[in-house]
């Protein structure tokens, strides 16, 4: 997937400066810059501009001057996100809320002796939930790309870990394939995102939003083998600044499908539903900058 790199852009350097400047100034000044940055990658990483420009355009039907304002307006709700995240980052946690009655369901499945597969995507702003949740009764397992500069990453840490949170990294070794392993077998949760596929792994097929489009596999065959639970979760921005909202949902299938790849192709297709329903009721919280469904 060489049009996504993964790390979060700016640098150490310009990252460290950021937090310094969160820790002091209150976010929403800096939500005032956000247009004039998002009007620069409009005009010079139109790649990933397009990318989404399209997806509203053909996936969803918009027309040309809506989706030309979706685009805009999908990169302001990135920026937002992001810096949410920092915000965070810098101390400010108690500033942000995340509610729904959903919520206290997670927690439910947190209690339990069996372990638990938690499934996002890149919709929304699901990581902050990692920093938000207080301390879990189960090890949480957080699957992270490995590639992320080493201040992401010492943030992310510092943010999860008085939370029973622990990071593993992907990296191109496929060492983490036997982490997800031992996490499951030990009935501790792992949460990772369901609609990115990387090279090595089991790979599906699906019709999403009436495209054909490639979403991985192999962690329903882990989750299947040791009776996991496996559920969908989503945090969403709800229009509100500092104000999110969980939508989760439990992913099964009917036990008398066998086979280990069929199983998982159902377990796939019942993903992919859950997450076209929540695509299409929050259409510009999708944050895939790329060709998702090779339509370019």
């Amino acid at each position: 997937m060489p049009e996504w790199k993964g790390q979060t852009e700016g640098g150490d350097v310009n990252q460290s400066l950021l937090i310094r400047i969160l820790r002091r100034v209150d976010i929403r000044v800096i939500y005032c810059f956000l247009p004039f940055v998002v009007i620069y990658y409009l005009l010079f990483h139109r790649k990933r501009a397009r990318s989404i420009y399209l997806y509203l355009r053909r996936i969803h039907g918009w027309s040309w001057f809506k989706a030309k304002w979706g685009t805009y307006r999908n990169h302001i709700l990135f920026g937002k996100f992001l810096m949410d995240r920092f915000y965070v980052y810098a101390g400010h946690k108690d500033k942000f809320i995340v509610d729904g009655l959903e919520k206290e369901l997670v927690f439910k499945y947190f209690n339990t002796p069996k372990p638990l597969v938690m499934l996002s995507a890149h919709v929304g702003n699901f990581e902050i939930s990692s920093y938000l949740c207080g301390h879990l009764p189960k090890k949480l397992n957080v699957l992270v790309f490995g590639g992320e500069t080493k201040q992401m990453l010492r943030l992310r840490s510092l943010a999860m870990k008085d939370n029973n949170i622990k990071m593993i990294m992907v990296k191109e070794d496929m060492e983490h394939i036997f982490h997800i392993n031992d996490v499951i077998r030990d009935c501790e949760a792992i949460t990772l995102t369901g609609d990115r596929t990387f090279t090595g792994r089991r790979n599906h097929v699906f019709e999403f939003l009436g495209k054909e489009a490639e979403f991985p596999t192999g962690i329903y065959n882990i989750a299947d083998r040791y009776n996991a639970d496996i559920i969908a979760m989503f945090v969403l921005g709800t229009g509100k600044n500092f104000h999110y909202k969980i939508h989760v949902e439990s992913i099964s299938v009917d036990p008398s499908i066998k086979g280990r790849d069929a199983r998982a192709a159902a377990y796939g297709q019942a993903y992919v539903n859950i997450l076209e329903k929540v695509v299409k009721e929050n259409p510009l919280q999708w944050f895939n900058f790329y060709d998702f469904w090779k339509i370019l």
